[in-house]
């Protein structure tokens, strides 16, 4: 898969630095609805009402990806320019500083610092396409579902130590409910070393200077051509539904049942366990019997089936088996849509259409939560019910295009 053993460990750098990235990206999910949902913690005036604070926590998610949206077109266009190893070394270091503040705003329940934290590390968030990038700079289009595929799966094992540690470090009585966000930044720091010392560059066309509004312009570039087009609108709608349920999944379970950030975790880690399963295992054998659109339909047919059934449970042993429906659904569509992506990119257009990959969740993620907020103070179950819609929309609008591209 690899032309040499130098590209295969440097590939074993960027599976450990995207593995430990997305520990640090999903460490959050079980922190932060139990933080602001709590009446007892400071963040809120004891009067606050639950439209103020789901609200808030709205846009808590929505800052980050406000600010994802600038960084990661930026980092994958000064990727392309400037080589990956420099950037990554860049948005890693910036995560290590917004952690860190973040853990300053549990410890003195400062809403203020939350926000600013939240608004680094999502504009670091860049380097999620910088490692695709650097994946497809290392494999030919024959290999390149195959590596993506490890690449989304280690992604996945990260996605299941985040949420499962988060949950567990999250308990007030421990380093004042601060434990979570010390442990992410230990993480990013663990991975800036990572990088610096055993990542080789794998980029060599290297330009000049460009500024952040060369950026959007490099964005249009991409939509330009109508194959990237519709896999990038796809990718909206997908990730616009996809965020309704991801973000606003444990709001409704907290709301619902009540639940700790401990059990919170726990049913992420069994989330990104299939996760993980369908993006390293499943995923592999499907892709040499099924051709890569006819997965995405399946998988966004299956997400919005599962997203759902949802609401249905009144109990909570139903979700063991909704939740598989949900997952594989949503690994399916993620993973393709990404593979597709770069396979029909030129190479030298890599690192602008993995931004403007980056910049699509963004977007899902800025409009998810603005508009789940205050439907969450209005009905518990109509966040989901919305990005089962989504998610359906992705699935005809697909259908439909590319059937006509």
């Amino acid at each position: 898969m690899f032309r040499s053993d130098r590209d295969y460990r440097t590939f074993l750098t960027i599976l450990l630095t995207y593995g430990l990235d997305l520990v640090g990206y999903s460490i959050v999910f079980p922190v932060l609805a139990p933080l602001l949902l709590n009446p007892n913690l400071a963040f809120f005036g004891h009067d606050a009402s639950e439209l103020t604070r789901t609200t808030m926590l709205g846009f808590l998610f929505a800052v980050f990806g406000v600010t994802q949206f600038f960084g990661a077109p930026a980092a994958g266009a000064m990727a392309d320019h400037y080589g990956r190893y420099k950037v990554f070394l860049a948005t890693i270091g910036l995560s290590i500083f917004g952690y860190a503040l973040m853990a300053l705003s549990v410890y003195s329940q400062s809403l203020l610092w939350l926000f600013i934290g939240r608004m680094v590390t999502g504009f670091c968030s860049g380097n999620f396409a910088l490692a695709q990038s650097a994946t497809a700079d290392l494999t030919d289009t024959k290999h390149r579902s195959r590596a993506f595929g490890l690449l989304i799966g280690v992604g996945g094992l990260g996605f299941v130590a985040g949420p499962w540690i988060g949950g567990k470090l999250a308990n007030p009585n421990w380093l004042f409910g601060s434990g979570a966000f010390i442990f992410a930044a230990v993480a990013a720091l663990i991975n800036f070393f990572m990088v610096y010392f055993f990542f080789v560059e794998t980029w060599k066309r290297k330009g000049a200077h460009i500024s952040l509004l060369s950026t959007f312009k490099d964005i249009r570039i991409v939509f330009h051509q109508k194959k990237l087009r519709i896999i990038l609108t796809a990718l909206l709608l997908f990730s616009i539904g996809w965020g309704f349920f991801l973000i606003f999944s444990p709001t409704y379970l907290v709301q619902k049942f009540h639940l700790s950030a401990g059990t919170i975790g726990d049913i992420f880690a069994y989330q990104a366990l299939i996760w993980f399963f369908v993006a390293m295992y499943l995923n592999k054998e499907l892709i040499a019997k099924f051709p890569l659109h006819k997965l995405i339909l399946t998988g966004t047919i299956l997400s919005s089936v599962g997203v759902a059934l949802f609401v249905y449970p009144n109990t909570l042993w139903p979700f063991w088996f909704i939740i598989p429906i949900a997952l594989i659904g949503g690994a399916l569509s993620w993973v393709n849509l990404g593979t597709i992506l770069s396979i029909e990119t030129p190479d030298a257009l890599q690192g602008r259409a993995m931004g403007a990959s980056g910049s699509m969740w963004s977007i899902g993620q800025i409009i998810a939560p603005l508009v789940a907020g205050p439907l969450a103070a209005i009905n518990i179950y109509a966040p989901l019910l919305t990005g089962s819609i989504f998610i359906l929309l992705c699935f005809i609008y697909f259908f439909h295009r590319h059937r006509t591209a």
